[in-house]
């Protein structure tokens, strides 16, 4: 019986020990991201980490949402809109897109809200720094997987608008695209060389527009860094012609209607930037290149997401 006990002894111990050390997924994300999970703005149980930094410029960071007990299905990064000058990540707490978010939430999908370079920031050189901070965010995304628990060969890339932008030039390329089961794109673009709008409104021309509206010609001297863009910067941005059946999966949806000049000849600025026409041009050429997309007919974002992540 002596000799049983010190055997005890040490079993009982052992287990004490490894009890002990026994860490929860709220101490591992803290531990791993070096910062206290903040109050979640959409009022859920993940837990909420505010305004990390994926790089170095001023709005290089990002807000990050997971499982409060780990097990997250995949990764959701979005990125807010605002023509590449306005908003920022906080409009994603608000409607439209808190009830999409707080349901993927729910469902155990981990969410990546960006902020990016504007065209008038103070590291910019134009269009392909905004989109460019799209493939560091995703890289640095990829870099904390593991720490965290989280599946980099999941990832939904998603937008409104600009950031529908970046979500397609980054999604629609194999160089940044590792890991990239689809994208969702809300009131979007089809290309950012703007002189394919006229193909999508054959009554404009863009000279003319940005002579005539000070508003787009300032958008447009911002994207290029001046009047007079070359061909090889509006390959760079012409994510439309990136199309290919390799690329993930689309959803698109864009609500604003066709008539880009208003009855007194003036320009319907929200008309040019998410026109239908920018969503079934993008439909039109995965049709042509032989992948289907979805959208508001098919399903809502979020089932969209989740369908691809389970």
């Amino acid at each position: 019986m002596k000799k049983s006990l010190p055997i005890l002894l040490l079993l009982l111990t052992l287990s004490c020990s490894s009890e002990s050390t026994t860490v929860s997924y709220q101490e591992q994300a803290t531990s791993f991201l070096n910062q206290v999970p903040a109050s979640n703005p959409l009022g859920t149980s993940s837990l909420f980490y505010q305004d990390l930094s994926y790089g170095s410029a001023e709005r290089n960071t990002f807000d990050l949402m997971v499982p409060q007990n780990g097990n997250a299905i995949g990764i959701v990064v979005f990125f807010h809109g605002g023509s590449f000058l306005f908003n920022d990540k906080s409009d994603t707490y608000e409607e439209p897109f808190a009830s999409i978010v707080t349901n993927l939430l729910n469902q155990n999908v981990a969410v990546v809200n960006a902020n990016y370079s504007f065209l008038n920031s103070s590291n910019s050189v134009g269009l392909t720094t905004s989109l460019s901070d799209g493939t560091l965010l995703l890289n640095h995304v990829r870099s904390i997987a593991f720490g965290l628990d989280l599946n980099a060969n999941k990832i939904i890339l998603s937008g409104a608008s600009s950031g529908a932008g970046i979500s397609l030039w980054n999604g629609l390329q194999a160089e940044h695209n590792q890991g990239v089961l689809g994208i969702v794109a809300l009131a979007t673009q089809s290309s950012y060389n703007l002189y394919k709008w006229e193909t999508l409104f054959p009554n404009i021309s863009v000279d003319q527009i940005t002579q005539s509206n000070t508003e787009f010609q300032m958008l447009f001297n911002l994207f290029y860094g001046g009047p007079n863009p070359t061909q090889a910067q509006l390959d760079t941005v012409d994510f439309i012609e990136f199309l290919d059946p390799s690329d993930p999966e689309l959803y698109l949806y864009n609500t604003a209607g066709n008539e880009v000049l208003r009855t007194d000849g003036s320009i319907d600025l929200d008309v040019l930037y998410h026109s239908i026409r920018h969503s079934d041009a993008l439909r039109g050429k995965a049709i042509e290149e032989g992948f289907s997309t979805s959208g508001a007919f098919q399903e809502t974002p979020d089932d969209f997401v989740l369908r691809l992540l389970e």
